[in-house]
């Protein structure tokens, strides 16, 4: 008797766990499905299926909330939905996978919410980034700085609304995407963070971004420590470049070297990018280098995002892991957020920090007229 109430009581449990997801579709039959999680950035097959008579379904027991994607065979991209027990509706269109309805269940509901509340700074920002990429190549400064306060001027708006989102719906797992997001840009402070996170109820915190946001966490406040200063000797390192083969401190010759840690997702290293490069492009490459360590994750992004900007003179590295970069915690990025970059002379000292433009060059004619 008391095996069959636990048996019942675990049946129960389950229940209450399901997650059912049903989707209607313009593809045609027998095209496959794959339900993919991504666990520590990387893809893990779930679950496949495939269509019929334009649908398809999938059934699973999930106890906190956690974001999936739906792919589909020789179709580029993807559909995001967020699994967590309840019934969960698509409405998936083969043309337009970024048009496809998600519905049925909260986390689902606040994420369709969220996009379209973001939708007037997101669009504003990559209107004004493309008007920033046509300034550039017409030499036009006057009007690529006016276009940079305002790209800043929105993108602040955006962080204000996202840190009000967070603070005033702690039961939303959207609210531990966006802090997870914010913590992987630097754009937000470790303390800050930690008190958001702490504020998160019980159901949130046990997600998997939310489990990663604390162990991002706690590795900071273990390893926080001063980053080099200027007048001690860089650090010396090694690192993948564009192509795999390995990048290191002692096989760059050129003289003066402004190690510049970014990446694709940070919107002020974006800005800056174009800048550099124009200053580098006065220098003999025996002078001075650019070397760019970018904290991105994808290679695609990172390796447009170099196209985009007009960096390709640079030398490049990365290990593709975020704040994880061997170099990154070498220089401690985790605690300076991007963009960092040091001024290394020919002794291979760090002479200056954070600098670029009119002082950046400045201190290069100066240094090598002296040398």
């Amino acid at each position: 008797m008391k095996k069959l109430l636990f048996l019942l009581f675990l049946l129960a449990s389950c229940s209450k766990n399901v997650v059912n997801i049903y989707a209607e579709t313009d593809f045609n039959n027998n095209e496959k499905v794959f339900l993919v999680q991504y666990l520590e950035n990387r893809p893990v097959l779930k679950d496949s299926t495939i269509i019929n008579d334009g649908n398809f379904n999938f059934s699973d027991t999930i106890t906190y909330p956690e974001m999936h994607y739906l792919f589909f065979e020789d179709i580029m991209g993807s559909v995001p939905v967020i699994l967590e027990p309840g019934q969960i509706n698509l409405k998936i269109y083969k043309d337009s996978l970024p048009s496809s309805k998600v519905s049925g269940t909260k986390s689902n509901e606040d994420f369709l919410k969220y996009r379209s509340e973001i939708t007037e700074y997101t669009d504003e920002l990559s209107k004004i980034d493309l008007e920033i990429g046509n300034a550039v190549r017409s030499f036009d400064s006057l009007i690529a700085k006016d276009l940079q306060s305002q790209f800043i001027l929105i993108r602040k708006k955006l962080t204000d609304y996202e840190l009000d989102y967070i603070e005033n719906n702690n039961d939303s797992y959207m609210s531990s995407l966006i802090l997870k997001r914010m913590i992987y840009e630097r754009s937000i402070d470790f303390d800050v963070a930690d008190s958001l996170l702490n504020n998160f109820s019980q159901n949130i915190k046990n997600t998997n971004s939310s489990i990663e946001i604390k162990k991002i966490i706690d590795n900071y406040n273990l390893t926080n420590s001063e980053s080099p200063r200027i007048g001690s000797f860089a650090p010396k390192f090694s690192g993948p470049g564009l192509n795999g083969e390995v990048i290191s401190l002692s096989s760059i010759k050129s003289k003066y070297i402004l190690l510049d840690f970014w990446a694709s997702w940070c919107a002020p290293c974006r800005v800056d990018n174009p800048g550099l490069a124009e200053s580098m492009n006065k220098y003999d490459s025996d002078d001075f280098i650019i070397v760019g360590v970018s904290l991105d994750i994808n290679e695609a992004s990172w390796k447009k995002a170099i196209g985009d900007d007009g960096i390709e003179k640079w030398i490049h590295i990365s290990s593709l892991k975020y704040f994880n970069d061997p170099i990154s915690k070498l220089y401690n990025i985790a605690s300076e957020g991007v963009p960092t970059s040091f001024l290394i002379d020919p002794e291979r000292k760090i002479i200056a920090k954070n600098i670029k433009g009119g002082e950046l060059e400045f201190i290069l004619n100066s240094s090598l007229r002296n040398n």
